[in-house]
């Protein structure tokens, strides 16, 4: 089951691209990583390029999305330096 890339909208067009282009830097770190230090490498290029891919796809959704650019209150305020775990908080009340 491949992606039929004449029926992609142009945000998925997009999101492909830079999955490319991300999934390229990081098949070059890999090549270009001196012995022994591969995983480092991969990891650097992930937060360097991957991070910029997921930044541009959040902005394809917002753009995308009237609705997703109003401002207001937070639905669930989390304080700061806290994780919110929505599955593990249902499973305690139950």
């Amino acid at each position: 089951m491949g992606l039929d890339f004449d029926t992609l909208s142009p945000e998925e067009l997009l999101a492909a691209e830079s999955a490319a282009l991300t999934m390229r830097s990081l098949m070059e770190a890999a090549r270009a990583a001196p012995h022994g230090h591969g995983m480092e490498c991969l990891e650097t290029a992930l937060h360097e390029k991957g991070f910029a891919h997921l930044r541009a796809m959040l902005q394809a959704a917002m753009a995308s999305h009237e609705g997703a650019q109003k401002r207001g209150p937070a639905a669930v305020r989390v304080p700061v330096g806290r994780t919110l775990r929505l599955s593990v908080a249902a499973t305690r009340r139950s």
